[in-house]
């Protein structure tokens, strides 16, 4: 196991860091004084302090990203495009997503609210389950679990999704019925398209795969619209056919794998590759911010934009394309075999998709107006599924466990902020920071509501707080940000409380099972629950624990965070 200058080491330069960084820090709360805060209303009517415009927001889930992963965390995988990020804004040492597994964090992460707000703890998956925010919507007032597009969309922002989903929805068979069975989704009605999806719950536009890289309907939909690979092809059945576990050579630029359809055929567009689905992804992203921007221009307006952009890298299949421009006659931008492993070819390609987007943002002449942020799903995968091309490559640190587990390694995750130019003077997220605090990944809604100067409702967002005080020096690095977090496990009723340095682990039978003091003991090898010293410490927090996660989906247990007010606002 790892020792304790191993765990300094992968914490970073961390809290010496941020303290060397006061003036930076000073000068981005100072600029922050004469932002343009504000919502839709306030811009139309001038009400707003002069200064810098609302910015747009570009936010970029990695999806199986560990801790360790990239470069500026001390990975040793190349991750140019991100590490440039990194020394322009602010890196987060303590980041956490909201669950060990994508589905329930995916929710989460657009939301603000931890998985079970929902009554569904375990997350939405595939299209064989309804929409996760539209499930219990009914215990809220808005009758729906609010998105973070919805609230951009408030402020005046055109908003865009573009990704992988497992959200739920609705797809139908050839009788028109939803279909609620996993293994009938390839009985699917691909020109009934797809219900109750991301352009009903705050999305102008979205572009995505309803499940992900992973499973059915392998197949790109469109504002609810099935649209094929190849555009000349009809929209319909005609244009699918069934799938099965393997390898598939669908183009010249890479090697599509289906993994989850061993047993039941698997329905998707003829033409699905698995290995140009980041490529798909990016370049509509990119058009996207290409037309928004030529819109802006022909009308005279200045209208912001929000990208989420949920890759699909690095989950399996690890099927990296042979060539990011997308054209096989010519290698220019080469992916399979850079690296020398599939894993780290993919991750690579993860980097490419980030600076793609950097670079468009930047040609179009608005990347200092954008505020950027970039975070995963979950912790890092297992190291049986995984293969770098360097060997000492350590996708987690100094953490213990992976993907799924309620331990640190489950759900400890990168996570960087940038806005502004790079330069102390010009950047509001002071640039080559680092910060210790503890955050959950949905901290960044709360941090939306309180850029637009929106009060969040009482049951929305209900466990995010905002990052802003952070990220423009405004709250002292040494303040805590957060009194508390739980962590949800890979199982929806394992979980664990942190407060301070220590974590309770809770397992699915709501027993206080084990507690750590992650100051002393990063990797999480010494059990303290014993110890006579911590016995009231532990009945505390087990009482905490169950008091905001009860494992009871038909209860509403109390909010973890204060609501963002206007009025409190500092």
């Amino acid at each position: 196991m790892r020792n304790q200058a191993a765990q300094r080491a992968a914490q970073g330069p961390g809290r010496s860091r941020a303290r060397r960084n006061t003036g930076a820090v000073a000068g981005a709360a100072a600029l922050l004084a004469g932002l343009l805060l504000v919502g839709a209303h306030a811009q139309s009517t001038g009400d707003a302090p002069a200064g810098r415009k609302a910015p747009n927001v570009v936010f970029i889930l990695a999806d199986d990203v560990g801790f360790g992963d990239l470069g500026v965390y001390g990975g040793k995988v190349p991750t140019p495009n991100l590490d440039r990020l990194a020394r322009q804004g602010m890196r987060f040492t303590d980041a956490h997503s909201p669950a060990a597994l994508c589905a329930p964090s995916r929710f989460s992460l657009l939301t603000g609210s931890h998985p079970y707000r929902n009554g569904r703890a375990g997350g939405s998956w595939d299209v064989d389950t309804s929409s996760g925010f539209s499930h219990n919507g009914a215990r809220t007032e808005a009758g729906r679990h609010i998105t973070v597009g919805e609230i951009l969309q408030n402020a005046g922002y055109r908003t865009a999704f573009f990704g992988k989903m497992h959200l739920g929805g609705d797809v139908y068979d050839a009788d028109g019925n939803v279909i609620r069975e996993k293994h009938k989704l390839n009985t699917m009605d691909y020109s009934r398209g797809f219900g109750d999806g991301l352009d009903e719950h705050g999305f102008d536009y979205w572009l995505g795969l309803a499940s992900g890289i992973q499973h059915e309907p392998y197949a790109y939909f469109e504002n609810g619209k099935f649209v094929p690979v190849d555009p000349d092809k009809p929209a319909d059945n005609a244009s699918t056919r069934l799938l099965n576990d393997g390898f598939y050579r669908v183009s010249g630029n890479g090697l599509s794998e289906i993994v989850e359809a061993a047993k039941v055929p698997a329905r998707g567009d003829v033409d699905y590759d698995s290995s140009q689905v980041g490529i798909r992804l990016t370049n509509a992203a990119v058009d996207f911010i290409d037309r928004h921007v030529e819109e802006n221009e022909a009308s005279g307006k200045d209208q912001p934009f929000l990208v989420y952009f949920a890759s699909q890298a690095i989950h399996v299949p690890h099927s990296p394309p042979f060539d990011y421009d997308g054209d096989p006659s010519t290698v220019d931008e080469q992916v399979y075999g850079k690296t020398g492993a599939m894993t780290s070819d993919v991750l690579y390609e993860l980097d490419l998709q980030v600076g793609k987007i950097m670079a468009k943002l930047e040609e179009k002449g608005i990347a200092d107006d954008t505020l950027i942020i970039f975070t995963s799903d979950n912790g890092a995968l297992w190291p049986h599924i995984t293969y770098y091309g360097d060997p000492t490559h350590d996708n987690n640190g100094p953490l213990r466990d992976y993907k799924a587990s309620v331990y640190e390694g489950g759900h400890r995750v990168p996570f960087i902020a940038k806005w502004g130019d790079g330069t102390e003077a010009g950047s509001v997220i002071p640039p080559g920071t680092t910060s210790d605090q503890l955050i959950m990944g949905q901290d960044w809604v709360a941090t939306m509501y309180e850029l637009t100067r929106q009060d969040v409702q009482d049951d929305q967002a209900m466990d995010s707080v905002s990052l802003l005080p952070i990220l423009t020096g405004r709250q002292a690095e040494g303040e805590p940000l957060r009194e508390f977090a739980l962590y949800q496990g890979g199982n929806a009723y394992e979980g664990a409380i942190r407060e301070g340095s220590l974590v309770l682990v809770v397992d699915n039978k709501d027993g206080a099972r084990e507690l750590y003091d992650l100051e002393t003991d990063l990797a999480q090898e010494r059990n303290l629950i014993d110890l006579p010293e911590y016995r009231d410490t532990v009945a505390r927090l087990h009482r905490k624990f169950l008091t905001y996660n009860d494992h009871d989906n038909e209860t509403i247990e109390p909010r973890t965070t204060e609501p963002f007010r206007v009025d409190r606002a500092i």
